[in-house]
């Protein structure tokens, strides 16, 4: 058994090096189209990745209206047994028996109100549960109305719990950047790790249902590395790749994975290193060329 696992670590250790290279003249390249920027250091507050769904709005909307009928409910009640207590005072207007069931009523409305309460605070955290209700009802309509959307950010492999998070990063499936804002951590999973954060962000051309990649900042140390731009990133065999020029003519491909996500690119550490110099337009045909069959082998013999 160890013996497969030390195989299998091997295997991913080739390749996160993206041994593989490309070796194209300068006539090759112009035609390609390729251009190169050259690496620099980079650092971001401390950060991890998270997957993000977004959430449909209708169970937050219920959790919402129960409070807010439970509220009304409550003052109604309490009005009541004041105004009763009123009537048997003044005059006896009022029945104690009225008085009573008064009182028993206002009890029975004051124990639904915190029930819905702790429903709304156990399922969408702390934050949400005691936001100011006018604030929570302009969240609730941009809900409704499509504007805006709710996600809910788990970490990647076990959390760090120390981290606070304070703003986050949200990956378009078309490679673009959202930026988000943290609502609050969530609740602890049945696990007992922490559940992830709640975020909200600009629906755009977000829908329930989608899941996304996202990268939640914290405070604390910078990380450092180096600042890969996006469009050096490419992917290919479900993973992420960038070509490095190796010299005038060969370009190495290397496996990206990323520290943090930024606006501007990726930060990354070794093997890339600053000063190398990687491609930023046309790494999608350096792909195809690695992709193509070797001359002389059998797959392009056949063709």
């Amino acid at each position: 058994m160890k013996r497969y696992l030390a195989l299998a670590a091997c295997l991913l250790t080739s390749l996160a090096g993206g041994a593989a290279a490309a070796e194209l003249d300068a006539a090759a390249q112009s035609r390609l189209g390729l251009r190169l920027t050259t690496l620099a250091a980079g650092e971001m507050p401390p950060s991890t990745r998270a997957v993000a769904d977004v959430l449909d709005p209708v169970p937050l909307a219920k959790a919402i209206d129960e409070l807010k009928a439970a509220q009304a409910a409550a003052d109604a009640s309490r009005a009541e047994v004041a105004r009763t207590q009123a009537l048997l005072a003044a005059d006896g207007n009022a029945s104690r028996k009225a008085l009573e069931a008064a009182r028993a009523q206002a009890v029975a409305d004051r124990s639904r109100l915190r029930e819905a309460r702790v429903a709304l605070r156990t399922r969408w955290g702390d934050d949400l549960a005691g936001m100011d209700a006018t604030r929570r009802e302009r969240l609730l309509e941009a809900l409704v109305d499509g504007t805006q959307v709710l996600l809910k950010a788990e970490p990647l492999g076990r959390p760090d719990l120390s981290l606070k998070v304070r703003a986050a990063t949200l990956r378009m499936p078309h490679g673009a950047d959202l930026p988000a804002r943290v609502l609050g951590p969530l609740p602890r999973s049945t696990s007992g790790l922490a559940a992830g954060w709640l975020l909200q962000a600009s629906a755009g051309p977000l829908v329930p249902g989608m899941v996304l990649t996202a990268q939640l900042h914290g405070d604390g140390a910078p990380v450092h590395g180096v600042l890969l731009p996006r469009a050096a990133i490419v992917r290919w065999n479900g993973l992420d790749w960038a070509y490095v020029a190796a010299g005038a003519t060969r370009f190495e491909r290397r496996a990206v994975t990323p520290r943090a996500m930024t606006p501007a690119g990726w930060l990354v550490g070794a093997p890339f290193k600053p000063g190398e110099r990687v491609v930023v337009q046309g790494a999608e045909a350096l792909v195809a060329v690695d992709a193509a069959p070797a001359p002389g082998s059998a797959e392009a013999t056949d063709d």
